[in-house]
């Protein structure tokens, strides 16, 4: 893995990110950005210190090496974080998106969600495809509470702790929705890919990490 791989894969997520720094989600889709810069400038103050230890070349070997390691195990713990904040931050965004987009009603209190929820849980959970049924549970269902808790943040939440793929569930939900192109309903929809591209993001600094630490093994 190659520093213009990491490069790469942090260019392509700030272009992701960039279009959807619009109004009230500029800036949590800020703080992603800043997180992916620091990912980058993290990496780079690393490789700086490699050089600094490669041109002392004929000093204690093992100090040298032992010296790569702390640093790469400091970098390790540091970009894990800084890559967890990155996720944070994007659910945050998510969930506000989503209460953008899904109507919610006004009456029902905190105790009312958590009986119609734990009951929509009971249905979806002896279903292989939950994802389907909420959809067409969405189409069919009268109840307003119902179909908000489907299509917004709890749905999405029980579909990712079931490990479902969201991207087809919220291109359909925002077809429904009639949202695909607003502000809100274009998060919903780049979700998954960001996801996937802080992912990216991660196994190539890990891997880039993993490639050093061999290197300079003790």
């Amino acid at each position: 893995m190659s520093d213009s791989d990491l490069q790469r894969s942090i260019e392509a997520l700030l272009s992701q990110l960039k279009p959807l720094q619009q109004g009230e989600f500029s800036d949590s889709l800020y703080k992603v950005s800043v997180y992916a810069k620091s990912v980058a400038k993290s990496w780079q103050m690393f490789r700086a210190a490699l050089g600094t230890l490669e041109t002392k070349a004929g000093e204690d070997t093992k100090q040298q090496r032992q010296d790569v390691q702390a640093k790469a195990k400091s970098l390790d713990l540091s970009t894990k974080n800084t890559l967890r904040f990155m996720r944070i931050n994007l659910d945050a965004v998510m969930v506000q998106a989503l209460e953008s987009a899904v109507w919610r009603p006004k009456n029902p209190t905190k105790t009312d969600e958590a009986k119609k929820a734990a009951a929509l849980k009971k249905t979806f959970d002896r279903l292989d495809d939950p994802a389907k049924a909420m959809l067409e549970h969405y189409r069919g269902s009268s109840d307003p509470l119902n179909k908000y808790l489907v299509a917004g943040p709890w749905g999405h939440e029980y579909l990712r702790k079931r490990s479902i793929n969201l991207e087809e569930y919220d291109r359909e939900l925002c077809e429904m929705l009639g949202c695909g192109d607003t502000p809100a309903g274009k998060i919903v929809l780049s979700y998954a890919v960001l996801g996937r591209a802080i992912d990216e993001v991660e196994r190539s600094i890990l891997a880039s990490l993993q490639e050093e630490k061999d290197k300079w093994q003790a």
